[in-house]
């Protein structure tokens, strides 16, 4: 007898895709400085492009374990293709781990930065990014 596991995962994190003009240094720099964050360079997220040659998204990440807060921004239009397809229109992917911090706080204060252009909370299983984004558990 075949047993099927199901098994629904549930990611600690809120998802907001954000539109930039600006380059990943320059947004985190605002970042840093309207939240008091230390965005840094972090790992690459390889994503498949089928056919294609895999990308590479280069993240910046803020981790500070006391307050518990964890924070990536993530790069996610290159030439090449996308991290996560159904939020093509989006420049960046940002990751917020708080249970304190509110997502609906970040995103009006994400807008009201100079250097983002439109900001929004994603579904990371709708847009596929969920898979890739595991890197960060």
């Amino acid at each position: 007898m075949l047993h099927t596991l199901e098994w629904e995962y549930t990611p600690d994190y809120e998802l907001l895709g954000v539109s930039s003009a600006v380059g990943c240094h320059r947004l985190a720099w605002s970042m840093n400085r309207a939240f008091g964050w230390r965005l840094s360079l972090d790992q690459d997220v390889a994503m498949g492009q089928g056919k294609k040659e895999n990308t590479a998204h280069p993240s910046m990440r803020h981790v500070d374990e006391e307050a518990g807060i964890a924070i990536t921004l993530i790069l996610n239009r290159l030439p090449g293709g996308m991290l996560a397809k159904g939020a093509a229109g989006l420049d960046f992917l940002v990751m917020v781990n708080h249970h304190e911090l509110a997502a609906h706080e970040v995103i009006a204060t994400l807008r009201g930065l100079p250097e983002v252009a439109f900001v929004t909370a994603l579904d990371p299983e709708e847009c596929g990014a969920m898979e890739p984004l595991t890197v960060f558990d």
